[in-house]
């Protein structure tokens, strides 16, 4: 199996064709896609953390069904956009029947389904946040780095003088920025599949 995956795409449409869902596509659909919505949910809908994994599978048992459905037009909407909605609607209905959420009114949850265009801005750089934190995780995690690039860039996170961790790990200066950049350039590529 590759390392990076079938575009999504390509992977929608195969997910969408009758009969064509067999279990590789979906765990890659499955593999791509929930960490963004866990790490979205995390940053909109905290107070629901014991309730992430059942309304994760609600999201994506829908959104099988919606694409299947032909429910999805890419003409309308990019696919983040049209996931980003179903997730946060899921999320905020799942408020409602619940009442999960404390000190949430079900008035404040009607006002969050009504956010003015600056509040949907707000919610889509989130979403992109979450898209970048799926990206690095599955970066960091799962593909294959040199010996030494993943720490080397975790060094870099914290903020570090590319001449400091040159001096901790016994490399060039030049290598550290060349990990910066492969290891950026990486997740950039990553999070395109998510977008």
């Amino acid at each position: 199996m590759s390392v990076i995956p079938d575009t999504p795409k390509t992977l929608l449409k195969q997910i969408a064709e009758r009969g064509d869902l067999d279990d590789a596509k979906w765990f890659e659909f499955d593999r791509l896609y929930r960490p963004v919505i866990r790490f979205f949910m995390r940053q909109k809908f905290f107070s629901l953390v014991s309730d992430y994994d059942d309304i994760v599978q609600d999201v994506m048992v829908r959104l099988v069904r919606e694409l299947r459905s032909k429910k999805y037009d890419a003409s309308r909407a990019r696919f983040r956009t049209y996931l980003y909605a179903i997730v946060y609607n899921m999320a905020v209905d799942y408020l409602r029947e619940r009442k999960a959420a404390e000190g949430v009114t079900l008035e404040k949850i009607d006002w969050l389904r009504r956010e003015t265009p600056t509040g949907y801005e707000v919610m889509e750089r989130q979403w992109r946040e979450s898209c970048y934190e799926a990206a690095r995780k599955h970066v960091l995690d799962h593909m294959p780095l040199p010996n030494g690039y993943r720490e080397i860039y975790l060094d870099v996170e914290k903020g570090d003088k590319p001449s400091e961790i040159a001096a901790l790990r016994g490399v060039t200066p030049a290598l550290v920025r060349q990990v910066k950049h492969r290891v950026t350039e990486m997740i950039r590529e990553y999070m395109k599949l998510l977008e």
